[in-house]
């Protein structure tokens, strides 16, 4: 489970009023720079997606990596 799904699966369980208080705590700490937008939001979702895929190649040795992108 991600972080944010996490996060989801904690606030959807949260009482109404102690809702109105995570809000309340929360809500001053995220300025509008601090959003993402919707574009940034789906490459972050899709880079999440994409490091848990056990088929997605990964590299662990640069040299490795250089060689597959220069071939």
């Amino acid at each position: 489970m991600s972080t944010r799904e996490l996060a989801y699966s904690i606030v959807d369980r949260l009482t109404d009023e102690q809702l109105e208080g995570f809000v309340l705590m929360f809500k001053d700490t995220l300025s509008e720079e601090d959003v993402p937008n919707a574009e940034t939001e789906a490459a972050m979702l899709e880079a999440d997606r994409i490091a848990r895929d056990p088929n997605v190649k990964a590299y662990t040795d640069t040299d490795e990596l250089m060689r597959d992108l220069l071939s």
